[in-house]
């Protein structure tokens, strides 16, 4: 199983990186984003926290990319990203009767896989002395 989850490491890190990378759409247009998908209202009040959103969620996508050229990042990256993704998740799932979550549970299933991969990764990988390799 080890094998297999560090075999396809550089795939998951690329393709968590790529959706994760889109929450900078938040930041770049957070009217267009928060409208189109989410279908949310906008109000130019709440533009600062969507934005550092936005960029919060971008930083989180790029450092999938760096690790994928940096070894020694995987460990750290996990870590935070499951931090982070698991915290969103539990947001969602907690405002479910919420009509304003309809808009994000793509994101959440996104996640969860994620969250899934890394628990496994983490998990797996425990006996090693480097996560990383």
């Amino acid at each position: 199983m080890t094998t297999i989850l560090i075999k396809y490491r550089q795939i998951v890190l690329f393709l968590a990186g790529l959706g994760t990378s889109l929450g900078g759409l938040y930041t770049l247009f957070p009217q267009w984003a928060l409208e189109n998908l989410n279908q949310l209202p906008f109000f130019a009040s709440d533009t600062i926290f969507i934005q550092h959103w936005g960029l919060m969620v971008l930083m989180v996508g790029c450092s999938f990319f760096i690790a994928m050229f940096r070894s020694d990042w995987v460990k750290p990256v996990f870590c935070i990203a499951l931090i982070e993704k698991l915290f969103f998740i539990s947001l969602v799932l907690s405002n479910a009767n919420q009509p304003f979550v309809d808009g994000f549970w793509s994101s959440m299933v996104m996640d969860t896989i994620i969250c899934t991969y890394i628990a496994a990764y983490l998990w797996w990988c425990r006996t090693a002395s480097d996560l990383s390799s």
